[in-house]
């Protein structure tokens, strides 16, 4: 089963990602996230997605490591 992971944002969005990667390192396991979509969305960022100005890039190049212990606030997510 693929493992996905939400993480809130300052501005208030909700976001998802999975894992793409999966790299072993001498402090555990580290992964790399992709495929970032929102759960919610704020009116800020909606404003700006009507723009066509895409809101995750800068999470998607800058915010896409994680593990096990919720490292950089990523936290996994059981759908239900």
């Amino acid at each position: 089963m693929i493992k996905e992971f939400i993480k809130n944002k300052d501005c208030g969005c909700v976001v998802k990602a999975i894992i793409c990667s999966i790299k072993n390192t001498p402090d555990g396991e580290l992964y790399l996230l992709g495929g970032h979509n929102h759960l919610i969305m704020c009116d800020i960022c909606k404003k700006m997605e009507e723009n066509n100005e895409y809101t995750l890039r800068n999470m998607w190049l800058n915010d896409n490591i994680t593990n096990n212990f919720e490292y950089a606030g990523w936290k996994q997510y059981h759908c239900k």
